[in-house]
C-alpha cells in the first residue's frame, strides 16, 4: 500500500536560472511523478527576462508561484513581513506539510509563516553553496529552533552544517547535485567544430568552464598556464563561459606570452555547451575552486573526463585524490605539474576519465537524488 505523499513547498528567493534553481525544479518535477504534491514559488522576474527560473520552469511544465516577493536582495528581515503573512494564509490553506527552503530569504519567511500555522509543518533547509554555510549569530537566530532537516551536498557540509544549527539526529541527509546523464552522455566529438576552434588531431585540450571575470580565479592560474604551455606544444586551452571582462584574461595572458591560438575564448554556450565540453581531454578548475555543487566538474565527469582541480571546497571529496582526476596545491608550480602530467600521459586521462565516469552514472542521476528527498519527507510526514 502507497504511503500518503505529503504536500511540499518549495521557496526560491531568487528568479535567475541558476545551477541551484535547475536542480530545485527538476527535484519538483520528478516528485511530482512519484505523487507527491509539490508546488513551486519563487521571486518574479524583472520583465520578461528568457533565462529566468520562471521560464524554464514552465518549459519544465512546472508552473511557479510567483505571488510572493521572496526579495532575496534585501537584507533586512523585518522587509519580508508581507511574505510571512501571505505564505502563513497560503500554508494554512493549501494544508501544506513541508515547506522546504533554499535560500536566507525564503528560509525566514517560510519557516516563520509555517510555525504561526496550528498545523506547524516542517521545514527543511537545503545548502546548495557546496560548503558549510556561515554560523554567526545572525546564520543561528535565523536556523536555530526553526528548522526542522537539512540536505546538504557532501558529508562534511552536513555533518558541519547540522551540528552549527542543532540539527536533531537522523534529519539530515547528503545530496549531491544531479546532472542531465541523457544529455551529457559520452559519443564521439564533433569534427567541424574542432577544426573551426583550430584544433588539430595531436592538440591536447584543457577546459575551463567559468564567467571570465575578475574573482573567478583565473588570474592565479594564468602562470600556470604560461609555464604549462611552453613546455607542451601540444596543448591548448579552451575557455567556456560568458565574457563579462574579456580584458581581464586576455591583456594578463599576453604579458605572460600565451598566444591567443591557444588559449582560446568560446564564450557563453547554450543548447551546444556538451558538445564543446566533448572537445576537451581534461577540465582544469581555477584555484578559486567550483561554486555550489561543482556542476561543470559533474558534467564534465558524466562525459568521462577527468579533472585537474585545486584542493578546497567539495573538491577532493568529489574527485578523491588520483580516483577521478588530480588535486593540487594552489601554487603555480604544483598546478602547471598537475596540467603537464595529465596532458602527457594518454593512459591516466583514461584510467581516471573512466572512473569519472563510472562515478557519475551511479551517483548524480536526478532519480537518486529525488528518492533521498522523497524518503526524507515520508520520514517526517510519519513523525508528524
Amino acid at each position: 500500500m502507497m504511503r500518503p505523499r505529503p504536500r511540499v513547498l518549495h521557496l526560491y528567493s531568487d528568479w535567475r536560472w541558476t545551477a541551484a534553481a535547475e536542480s530545485i525544479v527538476n527535484i519538483c518535477r520528478h516528485l511530482r511523478r512519484l505523487g507527491f504534491p509539490v508546488d513551486l514559488a519563487c521571486r518574479r522576474p524583472p520583465g520578461n527576462y528568457p533565462q529566468s527560473l520562471e521560464h524554464h520552469a514552465r518549459e519544465r511544465r512546472i508552473e511557479p508561484i510567483l505571488d510572493f516577493g521572496l526579495n532575496g536582495e534585501s537584507r533586512n528581515p523585518f522587509n519580508a513581513w508581507e511574505d510571512v503573512r501571505a505564505l502563513t494564509e497560503f500554508i494554512d490553506r493549501e494544508e501544506v506539510e513541508i515547506v522546504h527552503v533554499h535560500a536566507g530569504l525564503d528560509h525566514y519567511a517560510g519557516s516563520r509563516a509555517a510555525h504561526k500555522v496550528n498545523s506547524r509543518p516542517f521545514v527543511i533547509r537545503t545548502n546548495h553553496a557546496g560548503e558549510p554555510l556561515p554560523s554567526g549569530l545572525a546564520a543561528r537566530w535565523l536556523m536555530r529552533g526553526h528548522t526542522d532537516a537539512w540536505v546538504a551536498p557532501t558529508r562534511t557540509c552536513l555533518e558541519r552544517d547540522m551540528a552549527n544549527f542543532g540539527i536533531r539526529h537522523g534529519r539530515g541527509i547528503v545530496v549531491e547535485e544531479a546532472v542531465d546523464l541523457a544529455r551529457f552522455s559520452p559519443r564521439a566529438q564533433d569534427p567541424g567544430l574542432r577544426k573551426s576552434l583550430g584544433l588539430a588531431a595531436e592538440h591536447k585540450v584543457a577546459g575551463i568552464v567559468t564567467r571570465v571575470a575578475p574573482g573567478r580565479g583565473l588570474e592565479q592560474l594564468l602562470p600556470a598556464l604560461a609555464v604549462a604551455l611552453e613546455q607542451e606544444p601540444s596543448l591548448r586551452i579552451l575557455v567556456i563561459g560568458s565574457e563579462i571582462e574579456r580584458s581581464a584574461l586576455r591583456e594578463p595572458a599576453a604579458r605572460l606570452g600565451i598566444r591567443e591560438d591557444r588559449l582560446l575564448f568560446c564564450g557563453y554556450r547554450g543548447d551546444d555547451y556538451p558538445d564543446y565540453l566533448r572537445m576537451i581531454d581534461f577540465l582544469l578548475i581555477p584555484p578559486a575552486g567550483c561554486a555550489g555543487g561543482c556542476r561543470a566538474a559533474r558534467e564534465a565527469m558524466a562525459l568521462g573526463k577527468p579533472l585537474v582541480a585545486p584542493r578546497n571546497g567539495a573538491l577532493p571529496e568529489l574527485i578523491e585524490e588520483e580516483r577521478c582526476g588530480i588535486l593540487a596545491g594552489s601554487s603555480g608550480d604544483e598546478m602547471s605539474r598537475a596540467i603537464l602530467r595529465m596532458a602527457r600521459d594518454a593512459d591516466l586521462r583514461k584510467r581516471l576519465g573512466q572512473a569519472a565516469g563510472e562515478k557519475a552514472h551511479e551517483r548524480f542521476g536526478v532519480e537518486r537524488q529525488v528518492e533521498a528527498m522523497a524518503e526524507l519527507y515520508l520520514k517526517l510526514a510519519e513523525e508528524g
